[in-house]
């Protein structure tokens, strides 16, 4: 099969770019953001519209809009910045994750079939994690005089959905941090 070749205007293909500093960011959407130990922000390149479920969470929440808003990709694309000791509470994906560790050293801590384990990423280093698999990451070390590691997460699916595993439920629960809409 041939694929069909198109030449668009030089405004629809800039239409397509999404320069860094010009993305909009949150440190707020997701319930565990208000938790200490897992504070970060989020910028939304691509994708991550907010799935349909009251348990069910957009991986980059409600309150950061994609940049790049008009297609429907397949995937959502993301950055997440953190000084160290913060990141994100367990949590599962109905698709696959996909991390690269843009700047500092990362964390990526897993429920494995012998309890919890991990992996310590630097810079340029990638794990990609199925779908059903409670995992977490946390920014270790940001580089040499900056404050904060940042990671771009590239996550499967147009409106893809996370949800905390039961034990971080619990402690958002305990904290306050639980939306009532989820109960």
């Amino acid at each position: 099969m041939t694929i069909p070749v198109h030449r668009p205007k030089r405004d629809d293909v800039l239409n397509c770019v999404a320069r860094y500093d010009d993305l909009s960011s949150t440190d707020k959407g997701l319930p565990d953001q208000e938790v200490e130990g897992y504070y970060r922000t989020f910028r939304n390149v691509i994708g991550f519209q907010q799935p349909e479920g009251s348990e069910t969470y957009s991986p980059i929440g409600d309150d950061a809009k994609p940049h790049i808003s008009h297609l429907k990709p397949g995937f959502g694309m993301g950055y997440v910045s953190a000084v160290p000791g913060q990141g994100v509470m367990m949590h599962t994906h109905d698709t696959n994750e996909t991390f690269v560790v843009v700047e500092g050293k990362w964390m990526f801590e897993w429920e494995g079939e012998d309890g919890d384990d991990h992996v310590i990423l630097e810079e340029k280093d990638v794990v990609s994690f199925p779908p059903g698999m409670q995992r977490r990451f946390e920014c270790k070390a940001a580089r040499p005089g900056q404050e904060k590691g940042t990671i771009l997460g590239v996550i499967g699916g147009d409106t893809p959905g996370a949800e905390f595993s039961p034990e971080s439920v619990q402690r958002l629960k305990a904290e306050g941090a639980w939306p009532e809409a989820a109960e």
